[in-house]
């Protein structure tokens, strides 16, 4: 029996931890956008249309900061010592089990018997992570699905690229591989996940060789699957050939690695309710977006798996092509709008909202600089003539 002496000292210290808590988010929450930013023109100015799949679509708004009412700081400050907690745990403890899953299927004999045990028992945990997210509401659409032999996963998996949750999506499903960032291999806990997923690595600020290393890696995987000369262990691979997040109302131009070896792929279109926070990763810091997921309860998401796509004839010898009508696609059936912005573009309209200049290979960064495209910039001789020296008399 709880003594009430215990229930007020109890009550009394959730005060406090709700009060701090409130303090805590007025002082850390993040700057809003430069005032500067917002008044230039063209390219320079963060509303113009190059920037739309960036542009936050829910309540907070450009960088996550957009001033709220004190209630809603209220709001948060409760459910960041009550829910988050609880929350966070769950997914925390879903990631352990699974890279303990992962040690203990490395004592099997056999790859392929490792391999079957990890994907049955990570399908449930990646769909317990979602659900500790806040992800009560998951649909999977399949179109035509007697299109796909039962049993049979597709090789390659192409889908659109929203959020860091996209992942956790795809693999409550299909549990597939996918490219990953160099230093994934070395996280804590998903690192070793990673490497029996088979994942591809590459470091997103590569140099052109690495490029071709890993668009390679890529070509090379998708052949083999499509003459099913893979191991039989081997999970399917998803790529995004958009290669950066948008905002889930855009789909930004392809890249062509998925389609270099001319093999079918599996289409995907992943969309995220109208909920108070979007899961897109566009413009927000990483632990103001994970917390703002966290605090918030109920997130939904939809993923449709379209029918398998076979390249034509003209599209295995054109990538270009192949990449370039698999994206119609996609936006045709997802219903959303094409754009020509890219990765460089993105940091800069981020830069610029943190009124600091833009990203060198943007094109904003092109307009204050001419001189990067070749132009040279006009000089008024008058101006930058040396000083006439006077004579002496």
């Amino acid at each position: 029996m709880v003594s009430p002496a215990t229930i007020k000292y109890a009550t009394e210290a959730m005060i406090l931890l709700v009060l701090a808590a409130f303090v805590l988010l007025l002082v850390l929450r993040p700057k809003p956008a430069s005032k500067k930013a917002l008044k230039q023109e063209g390219l320079l100015n963060p509303d113009h249309n190059l920037y739309e799949p960036y542009k936050r679509v829910d309540q907070y708004g450009l960088l996550g900061a957009e001033p709220q009412p004190l209630l809603e700081y209220g709001r948060l400050a409760v459910l960041a010592v009550t829910l988050v907690p609880i929350k966070f745990m769950g997914a925390f403890l879903s990631v352990l089990t699974l890279n303990l899953m992962c040690r203990a299927a490395s004592l099997l004999p056999g790859r392929n018997l490792q391999a079957q045990v990890i994907a049955v028992v990570g399908k449930p945990l990646c769909r317990f992570c979602l659900f500790c997210n806040g992800f009560y509401d998951v649909k999977w659409i399949v179109d035509k699905p007697d299109d796909l032999p039962k049993g049979v996963e597709p090789a390659v998996i192409v889908s659109n690229h929203v959020s860091y949750m996209d992942i956790l999506v795809h693999m409550e499903h299909s549990f597939p591989s996918f490219v990953a960032r160099g230093n994934t291999r070395d996280m804590f806990l998903l690192g070793l996940i990673s490497k029996h997923l088979q994942c591809i690595y590459v470091d997103r600020d590569f140099k052109k060789g690495d490029i071709m290393g890993v668009a390679g890696q890529v070509k090379d995987r998708v052949e083999r699957a499509a003459a099913a000369k893979l191991e039989p262990f081997t999970r399917p691979l998803l790529l995004f050939p958009e290669g950066t997040t948008s905002n889930g109302k855009c789909i930004l131009p392809f890249k062509t690695g998925a389609f270099l070896a001319g093999a079918p792929v599996q289409p995907v279109i992943i969309k995220y309710g109208p909920d108070r926070v979007s899961p897109a990763w566009d413009s927000v810091g990483a632990l103001w977006h994970v917390f703002l997921m966290l605090a918030n309860p109920f997130h939904s998401v939809t993923a449709r798996q379209l029918p398998i796509y076979h390249p034509s004839e003209e599209e295995k010898k054109d990538a270009k092509l192949y990449a370039a009508n698999v994206r119609a696609l996609l936006l045709r059936e997802g219903g959303m709008k094409p754009s020509e912005s890219t990765l460089a573009d993105c940091r800069a309209y981020i830069s610029m909202l943190q009124g600091k200049p833009p990203n060198p290979k943007s094109q904003a960064y092109k307009v204050l600089h001419p001189e990067a495209n070749g132009i040279k910039p006009e000089v008024n001789e008058a101006k930058h003539a040396p000083p006439a020296v006077k004579k002496e008399k």
